[in-house]
C-alpha cells in the first residue's frame, strides 16, 4: 500500500514525555514529506498551541494540514479553513451548572485567546502548559461570559473526579453532544461527531485520496476515532489498552520513536 497521508495526535504521541519531537521521530516525517506524503497533526489543543509544530515539522512548506480542537477547525498550509464546526452557545449554561458546585476549571477558547473560571485544582496549570504557554484569561462564571458559540467545552481535574463528572455528563448529554478523555486532566464536551476521525476523512477529501491511504498516530480516547478511521490505525505503545485494542498496529512508546518505528516498516 502506498500512503498519501499522516496524521499525528500530538501529546504522549508526536511528543515524549519531555514535551519534545525526537529527532529521529522529526527526520522520519520530514522524510515521509520529502516524498510526497502529505502530514497533518491533529489535536485537542487551541490552534495557537498546534502552530509550533506546524513550524518544527516544516508542514507548512509541504502543503500539509493543521487540525485543532479534536476536529472541530482544520486549516491547509496557507492558513485558510477547510471545516469549522461549532458548539451551541445555548449548552454552556446546562453543562457549567453540573460542573460550578465541583472543584473543576472550565477552559473555553474565542479569537486566539483562552478564558478560564477561577477554579484551582491540582491540574489547573495543564491549559497553559498544552498550549505553549499561552495563560488562559480568567473570568468570574464561565456561563455568563460565553455569548458565542464555541469549539468545545474543556473540563480539568483529577482523573478519578473527571470520571464522576463524565458519569453525570454523558448521562444528561449523550445524545446531544460527545464526551470523552484526552488525557487523564481532560475532559472535553464537542459537538455530536465532530471528531479526529471526521477530520481525517475531510482532510482525506480535500486531497481527493482515500482513506486507504491514510496513516494515523495516537494515544488516548480522542484518537480513537481517527485510529479507526484510517487506512492503518497506529496506537503508540503508551496508549491505554483499550486505544490499542482499535488499532491496526501497535508500535513503540513516545519516548522510543514510537512513529519513526512504525514509518520505517509501513513506508518500506
Amino acid at each position: 500500500m502506498k500512503y498519501k497521508l499522516i496524521a499525528v495526535d500530538i501529546d504522549d504521541t508526536l511528543l515524549n514525555r519531555k514535551k519534545v519531537i525526537t529527532d529521529k521521530t522529526k527526520k522520519a516525517l520530514i522524510d515521509a514529506q520529502k516524498q510526497g506524503i502529505k502530514l497533518a497533526i491533529a489535536s485537542g489543543r487551541f490552534p495557537n498551541g498546534v502552530m509550533p509544530f506546524f513550524k518544527e515539522l516544516e508542514i507548512d512548506s509541504y502543503g500539509g494540514y493543521r487540525m485543532s480542537f479534536n476536529g472541530g477547525a482544520i486549516y491547509n498550509s496557507k492558513g485558510e479553513a477547510i471545516s469549522k464546526t461549532y458548539l451551541d452557545k445555548n449548552f454552556i449554561e446546562p453543562v457549567y451548572s453540573i460542573i460550578r458546585p465541583t472543584s473543576a476549571m472550565v477552559v473555553v477558547h474565542k479569537d486566539g485567546k483562552m478564558y478560564a473560571d477561577r477554579k484551582e485544582n491540582p491540574f489547573s496549570d495543564m491549559p497553559q502548559k498544552s498550549n505553549s504557554g499561552i495563560i488562559p484569561e480568567k473570568v468570574d462564571d464561565i456561563a455568563k461570559f460565553v455569548d458565542f458559540d464555541l469549539h468545545k467545552i474543556v473540563i480539568v481535574d483529577e482523573n478519578e473526579k473527571l470520571k464522576k463528572l463524565d458519569k453525570i455528563l454523558q448521562k444528561n448529554f449523550s445524545d446531544e453532544l460527545d464526551i470523552y478523555f484526552s488525557a487523564d486532566w481532560y475532559l472535553e464536551v464537542m459537538p455530536k461527531a465532530v471528531n479526529k476521525g471526521i477530520g481525517l476523512k475531510i482532510i482525506a477529501d480535500d486531497l481527493g485520496i482515500s482513506l486507504s491511504e491514510t496513516i494515523a498516530f495516537g494515544d488516548n480516547f480522542n484518537d480513537v476515532s481517527m485510529i479507526e478511521m484510517a487506512g492503518m490505525g497506529v496506537a503508540m505503545g503508551n496508549a491505554d489498552a483499550e486505544v490499542k485494542s482499535r488499532a491496526n498496529m501497535v508500535t513503540d512508546n513516545c519516548d522510543n520513536d514510537g512513529i519513526a518505528k512504525a514509518l520505517k516498516i509501513l513506508l518500506s
